[in-house]
């Protein structure tokens, strides 16, 4: 009897310790693609609340870190240091195929994601097919 309660009382601690990000349903590399498959212009503030997640998830790589910053900081496009930093990040071998590719779209964003690229970010996501679209941030007349 004390093993169950013991074991009950452990539960609530493990699933407290859970990064955030996977209480959200993946990896951080699916959570951004699937982010950017909605991307319009700019993150949302709830979407900015994630990036900051996993920048701040210590199980998160350097990878993910420069991912989510650059994607945080986008208006319209990435430039600067981010790009930069995505560059580096898109032609590192030791970054995994995942991060590699994500920064490689970030790096050819617009405004949102192209057709093209939309294929690729629901195959990172793990989205089924014609379920992505533009949805967030739309400005009138934009």
């Amino acid at each position: 009897m004390r093993k169950i309660i013991g074991s009950l009382l452990i539960l609530p601690v493990l699933l407290w310790a859970v990064p955030p990000v996977a209480l959200a349903g993946g990896s951080a590399i699916s959570t951004m693609a699937g982010m950017m498959m909605h991307l319009n212009h700019y993150p949302g503030n709830s979407e900015k609340q994630t990036l900051a997640n996993i920048i701040r998830d210590d199980h998160a790589t350097t990878g993910e870190k420069v991912l989510a910053g650059a994607l945080t900081r986008m208006q319209h496009s990435v430039q600067g240091n981010d790009a930069t930093a995505l560059r580096s990040l898109a032609s590192d071998n030791q970054a995994n195929k995942g991060e590699r590719e994500l920064a490689d779209i970030l790096l050819g964003i617009s405004h949102h994601p192209s057709s093209s690229d939309m294929q690729r970010l629901q195959s990172l996501s793990g989205t089924p097919t014609g379920a992505g679209g533009k949805t967030s941030h739309r400005k009138s007349g934009s």
